[in-house]
């Protein structure tokens, strides 16, 4: 008796079966060995499209590679600044508005109470705050105009830029208040020193430029935030 010898003589010492004609199969009749390949997923390879939603998709908006995490972290961190700039801002006006009085009477007898003091020291420890917290922003707002896209740039950019426009119209605002109130006898016209009246307008018109000048830097980091909310939603 005939043994086979594996697969090529079949079982029993059978030859392996031709084609017709004498011919050997051709390698579509053959039998396939091995499992089939799986069919690659959208990724382009298999695993890519699970690796992209999980790895990327809660991160990184489709097909632009902003972080829009960090953007929004960064708008919320300039909204919150919005708000404390206001408030020191603020402050500030306040403070000059209650010494109004005695910030007027001292430049005309050098002296100055408790009440001018006190308020003194708070607007010189609100005008560091001040610089300090609009220095940080405008560094902040760079990087998220840098980082961001859309409405987020826009806002980064509104921002970067409200803050130098804001000090320049101060300067403006300033010199045509002075030469109104020494129009109208608030100043003295030999010294340039202020009345308490002329203190308080002033104090009061330098709040109006301080409110418009926030609401505009709020707006900007609503413009940020919002944009990166909507981007890690869709």
């Amino acid at each position: 008796m005939t043994q086979g010898y594996g697969p090529e003589f079949g079982q029993q010492g059978q030859q392996p079966q031709w084609g017709q004609n004498g011919q050997p199969p051709s390698p579509a009749q053959q039998p396939q060995w091995g499992h089939p390949s799986p069919a690659p997923l959208p990724g382009g390879y298999p695993g890519s499209a699970g690796h992209g939603a999980m790895g990327t998709g809660s991160q990184y908006g489709l097909g632009d590679g902003v972080n829009w995490r960090r953007v929004k972290l960064l708008g919320l961190i300039l909204l919150i600044g919005s708000a404390l700039l206001l408030l020191v801002r603020l402050g500030m006006n306040l403070a000059s508005f209650i010494g109004a009085d005695e910030l007027a009477s001292s430049s005309t007898s050098g002296e100055m109470g408790a009440l001018g003091v006190g308020t003194g020291l708070a607007a010189i420890v609100l005008f560091l705050a001040n610089l300090v917290l609009s220095l940080a922003m405008l560094v902040l707002a760079v990087m998220a105009a840098v980082m961001g896209r859309g409405r987020a740039r826009t806002g980064g950019i509104m921002v970067a830029v409200t803050i130098p426009v804001s000090v320049a119209l101060y300067w403006i605002v300033s010199i045509i208040v002075a030469i109104l109130l020494l129009a109208t006898g608030m100043a003295d016209s030999g010294t340039g020193e202020l009345s308490g009246t002329g203190y308080r307008i002033s104090a009061v018109v330098d709040a109006l430029r301080a409110l418009l000048m926030v609401a505009i830097i709020a707006l900007g980091s609503y413009f940020v935030h919002s944009t990166a909310a909507k981007k890690l939603s869709a």
